[in-house]
């Protein structure tokens, strides 16, 4: 397992937990092939921002809210949108909830783009129409790979351990460093190599920090699991994609087990009739229906 037992202790103590080195080396090269081939040129921009600026450098990606979303041509980064650890891990935390994946999308910022300094905040404000309750089965696990190295003056992602804020209801979302400036004082950087990982859920306090110097940049994507039975959790909308060519694509060649994830009726389900079996085959006919058709 590359999430660890003491991952796991830290995570439940702190509320987060920085997993070093989770990408192997050839699991990191086709990632920064995949990502150059979604935004051309931030790669080697990412790596020295003192060249030209690429494409979407100050300008929206047009996609939903403006960045580049699942799923991405190419495999790499649909791969580690669905390791098996992320969902492992997510129904641990779950208390053995069934998974999907709510979220999938690329990040990436350079030195001169805009100013990254965040306040502290939780996610819950913009993956929850309700509240994030202090109960297992509705935890929200979020990850955020990291493709580049992460230095101090690479815009690092701080954290802050819930050990610092125990009250039992968590409003507001977000603090000031003037209203709240004990989790400023006890925030943790985020400094790691290329092809690490970030852990963190939705009652954890963290925040984008600012991009010092003048020649740094940092590439990432940000994964998000969410308890299948809450409808009321989730960044996006997938369906708002399904139009798209590569959406087709990878729905036609993608297992049982990923479609299941971002939320595909399973096979079994009372939605399978000879009507829907007809109709998603029709939709696309790529795509091996029958696991679906044998549970009828």
């Amino acid at each position: 397992m590359r999430i660890t037992d003491k991952h796991e202790a830290f995570y439940r103590e702190h509320g987060y937990a920085i997993v070093e080195n989770f990408c192997t080396p050839s699991e990191l090269q086709d990632a920064l092939q995949n990502f150059d081939k979604v935004m051309p040129g931030w790669v080697d921009f990412a790596n020295n921002p003192s060249g030209p600026k690429p494409r979407y450098y100050d300008k929206p990606f047009p996609d939903q809210r403006g960045i580049p979303h699942f799923p991405y041509p190419e495999n790499a980064l649909n791969d580690l949108t669905f390791h098996p650890e992320l969902r492992r891990f997510a129904t641990l935390m779950g208390d053995g909830e069934e998974m999907y994946c709510e979220q999938s999308h690329l990040s990436y910022k350079a030195s001169g783009q805009r100013d990254f300094e965040q306040a502290m905040h939780m996610d819950y404000s913009n993956h929850s129409l309700a509240y994030p309750p202090d109960v297992p089965k509705y935890w929200q696990t979020a990850y955020l790979y990291y493709f580049t190295d992460v230095t101090l003056e690479s815009g690092p992602t701080a954290v802050c351990s819930k050990q610092h804020y125990p009250e039992r209801i968590l409003v507001p979302p977000y603090h000031t460093r003037e209203s709240r400036p004990e989790i400023y004082d006890h925030e943790v950087k985020v400094t790691c190599p290329a092809g690490s990982l970030l852990i963190y859920g939705m009652r954890t306090f963290h925040r984008g920090t600012a991009i010092t110097g003048d020649n740094h940049g940092r590439l990432g994507m940000f994964v998000t699991y969410a308890p299948k039975a809450c409808r009321w959790m989730g960044i996006v909308g997938w369906p708002v994609s399904a139009g798209k060519r590569e959406f087709r694509d990878w729905i036609e060649q993608a297992s049982v087990e990923d479609r299941t994830a971002i939320g595909f009726p399973e096979p079994g389900h009372d939605y399978w009739t000879q009507e829907t079996l007809d109709g998603v085959a029709g939709r696309y006919p790529g795509m091996d229906m029958t696991p679906y058709e044998m549970q009828k």
